[in-house]
């Protein structure tokens, strides 16, 4: 399992299209786009013009700066505290003909892919079972492509798995549609209780590419739960994953972490607040599904933002 991963060349990536791997589930499809820096803010700290077109479209007033844009889009835009995606009321749907366009051209709907063909790590980040076979199902596609990685790192966390949204018979479900079963896979020992044992139930059910067990080393990075300022525990966010990887030393490197729409810009944007300078950074994903709701994108928007805020500081005033 630790054998350095062969290098595979490979001349096609540039200007095609892949083959979705979410199997059933319907995808935007489009063609691909590369990078996140500098899609809500340019440079100077000012919105681009596909997010000044968004504020338009709420009648969202601000000053042209960074600190007013967060603060008014955290008010019109982040979904309550407490509440997770699948539990906020449906709002703006009346606005999605409008808004589709203006989130294409931010960038948070389309499949984006690697501008590499070797990294030292692939990154999975933490999410629902079914969002998480999808996103290690992206990378084993890549894989199938020619790129390659020393070492997938999973990072998870000691979060309790959701009954309503990650049940016993989705966690053995062979015929899920994001990631094909090993034809010898069986369950050993109870079901996972937590994201990052679930994270490791999907690696071990997964029917890897030839020559992946054998080429790439793999880690499990497992988050505790995080106490609030009232004593209560809540689940460990992305940056809590990372900071947590970062206790094990990983040498420096260059890391593709594996998101998916509309959450890669965001998650792109903490993995560049939390990792050191030495670790280069990109973040690819699968495309965002046609019926997911336009308050998921308004909200995942708001939390772009506001990380921006936080890792770009010196354009915040």
């Amino acid at each position: 399992m630790n054998v350095r991963a062969k290098r595979v060349g490979f001349g096609f990536f540039f200007g095609i299209i892949l083959v979705s791997v979410l199997g059933g589930c319907e995808v935007i499809q489009s063609k691909q786009q590369v990078g996140f820096e500098n899609r809500l803010i340019d440079k100077d700290g000012r919105p681009t013009e596909p997010l000044r077109k968004l504020l338009q479209v709420f009648d969202i007033k601000h000053d042209d700066t960074l600190k007013t844009i967060v603060d008014e889009t955290q008010k019109v835009w982040l979904r309550p505290a407490g509440k997770e995606r699948w539990e906020v009321e449906l709002l703006h749907e009346d606005k999605r003909d409008q808004i589709m366009p203006i989130l294409k051209e931010i960038g948070c709907i389309d499949e984006v892919f690697p501008s590499q063909e070797k990294y030292t790590y692939g990154v999975v980040l933490g999410a629902l079972v079914s969002r998480v076979r999808s996103r290690f199902a992206f990378l084993l596609d890549l894989y199938k492509r020619g790129v390659r990685f020393d070492e997938v790192v999973f990072l998870g966390g000691e979060r309790p798995l959701y009954p309503n949204q990650e049940p016993e018979e989705l966690l053995l479900d062979p015929n899920n549609k994001e990631l094909p079963f090993s034809p010898d896979w069986q369950l050993k020992g109870e079901l996972p209780k937590t994201e990052t044992e679930m994270m490791q139930m999907v690696f071990d059910q997964a029917e890897l590419p030839e020559g992946f067990a054998e080429n790439v080393r793999v880690t499990f990075v497992d988050a505790p739960m995080q106490q609030k300022a009232d004593g209560a525990l809540r689940r460990p966010t992305t940056n809590d994953t990372i900071e947590r990887w970062l206790e094990q030393n990983p040498a420096p490197g260059s890391c593709l972490f594996v998101s998916n729409q509309p959450y890669s810009g965001r998650q792109d944007s903490v993995a560049r607040t939390y990792l050191p300078e030495r670790f280069a950074i990109e973040t690819v994903g699968s495309a965002a599904y046609k019926d997911l709701p336009i308050v998921t994108f308004l909200d995942s928007l708001a939390r772009w933002l506001y990380q921006e805020k936080k890792r770009r500081p010196e354009l915040a005033n």
